[in-house]
């Protein structure tokens, strides 16, 4: 039997793309044929980019012209993004039908899970929730000519109308366990804007967006259902994801095993599950005594939250390696916390911070960096001085991670403004690096890097204004205070030769010279 010729397609600013490259290796399992392409407009993680967050290469007709012919050669062509690179799928989607109508578009991802009456208007067929399963079962009922119109977790666009079906129920821990680890293999194409063309993905590529890490995530899923965040869209939809589910030890340590082997220079692991912290410590232990033997690599954890710090665990993960946390606070303001449905109280928060802060002095780890997010035009004036206030006040040293407020489809927050005619939602959907140049955000990139003496920082409280209000704007007091405040984060990275977050190829030359331990260089010094 001829097999369906397959492209899978990912576009972001990026490669990480985890999602997408669990479904990539299952369509590379049914048929190894299966071709791989990365289209990349931007850089997310460029220090050029933190700096100007609407600083991209975008495409251009003549780029849509040559992905389109190049893609159009397929049976199926499978894609998958966020919302913010939905655009750029929308229009490759609409140059391959103009060359090759016949061609089966398939579309996955978070997007057209928050999106789909928007997403298949462009596609014959959409995802609408984990794509694993899912794909496995479309791809053999249309690679055997049967109908594949009751796929679960898919809709399609046929003559008679749109066929919505059911979800599939969500991946179990076993079934977690049984799914091919991610591919990373360097078998695949990227698009270079540069060239306007197509080529083979590299090692450079590899470094110009991930570093020296290993980005990969053990566990899925989220207790909490903060409003804006896209978790509180997805236990809309069922309720279970509120549980925690994550593969077995051995299994995330034998993919990040085969990364290593795949890319020599990885000298870090960067697990950015959502709540890394809520996996309970029997098996954190477990996972820490089994990481320290098989990996013994510096790893980041930025799924941390005040409600489930504790000294125990932070201890635990902090000697198995841990090199650096993220936690998210969002606001020093009880009546802010409330609107976001964050339970935290600021008791809690000033704990964790401290249990971090003292980590972080202890074990000569990278600052604690702390989410914060800005720009909500619910907040007032004493909301924000609240959130100063608080940042002035917790154990140093840490950095901040400001954030301006974005929404998600199908999460309340976006109920909210959808019924609140003073809010403009399309103001919601640009960068969430770019922040208002204000007096307030310029505080919060400030207090990143020095404590303010209370007088000081008292007067300054006087002068700032909530977003709402008609205010000033900085952008040169701006663009130097939020450089600094990006350059003293690099530099904290530096200073520990940790390249997870500064991008490119320095980390390689030094990693060349033999400055950056690596795993294949420690069991060479070992022998």
């Amino acid at each position: 039997m001829k097999l369906p010729k397959v492209k899978m397609v990912s576009i972001e600013e990026g490669v990480t793309a985890l999602g997408f490259r669990r479904v990539a290796s299952v369509a590379r399992k049914l048929n190894p044929a299966s071709e791989i392409y990365f289209i990349t407009p931007g850089n997310l993680y460029s220090f050029a980019n933190q700096i100007f967050p609407s600083l991209h290469k975008s495409l251009s007709n003549k780029d849509y012209r040559t992905i389109a012919k190049e893609l159009s050669s397929a049976d199926i062509v499978c894609f998958s993004s966020m919302t913010p690179s939905a655009e750029y799928v929308e229009k490759v989607a609409t140059a391959i039908r103009r060359i090759n109508p016949k061609v089966f578009i398939l579309w996955g991802g978070t997007h057209c899970i928050l999106h789909s009456e928007e997403a298949i208007k462009f596609a014959d067929s959409i995802c609408t929730w984990e794509g694993e399963a899912p794909f496995q079962m479309f791809y053999k009922a249309f690679s055997s000519k049967k109908s594949y119109l009751k796929t679960p977790s898919m809709w399609f666009k046929t003559k008679k109308g749109l066929i919505r079906n059911k979800n599939l129920e969500l991946n179990n821990p076993q079934t977690l366990d049984q799914l091919p680890h991610p591919f990373w293999g360097h078998d695949c194409k990227i698009y270079d804007v540069g060239l306007g063309s197509f080529r083979q993905f590299t090692n450079k590529d590899y470094l110009d967006y991930n570093g020296l890490a290993y980005k990969t995530i053990w566990s899925i899923g989220c207790p909490f259902s903060c409003i804006y965040c896209a978790n509180d869209a997805f236990i809309s939809l069922d309720a279970r994801y509120r549980v925690l589910r994550y593969s077995s030890i051995d299994h995330i340590l034998r993919e990040i095993e085969v990364g290593i082997k795949l890319y020599p220079f990885i000298s870090s692991v960067y697990f950015i599950d959502d709540n890394f912290i809520a996996i309970p410590i029997d098996k954190i232990k477990a996972f820490c005594k089994d990481y320290k033997k098989r990996i013994n690599l510096p790893f980041a954890v930025v799924g941390l939250h005040p409600n489930l710090i504790s000294k125990e665990k932070i201890e635990l993960l902090a000697k198995a390696g841990m090199n650096r946390g993220r936690m998210g606070i969002q606001s020093g303001s009880k009546n802010t916390l409330a609107f976001y449905n964050r339970p935290t109280t600021i008791s809690s928060i000033l704990k964790s911070t401290s249990i971090l802060g003292k980590a972080a002095q202890k074990y000569n780890m990278i600052p604690p960096a702390y989410d914060i997010i800005s720009d909500n035009q619910i907040e007032t004036k004493e909301d924000l001085v609240e959130t100063l206030k608080l940042l002035n006040r917790i154990e140093r040293p840490f950095t901040l991670t400001v954030f301006s407020l974005r929404v998600f489809p199908q999460t309340r927050l976006y109920d909210y403004i959808k019924n609140h005619t003073s809010f403009n939602i399309h103001q919601f959907t640009s960068s969430y690096l770019e922040t208002q140049k204000s007096l307030y955000n310029i505080l919060l990139y400030y207090l990143a890097m020095f404590r303010l003496p209370q007088p000081i920082l008292n007067l300054l409280l006087t002068k700032i204004r909530p977003i709402s209000e008609k205010q000033r704007f900085y952008p040169t007091i701006y663009l130097i205070i939020r450089t600094l405040y990006l350059s003293s984060r690099a530099i904290s990275h530096l200073k520990r030769l940790d390249f997870s977050t500064i991008v490119g190829p320095w980390g390689y030359y030094l990693w060349k010279l033999g400055l950056i331990k690596s795993k294949f260089r420690r069991q060479a010094s070992s022998k």
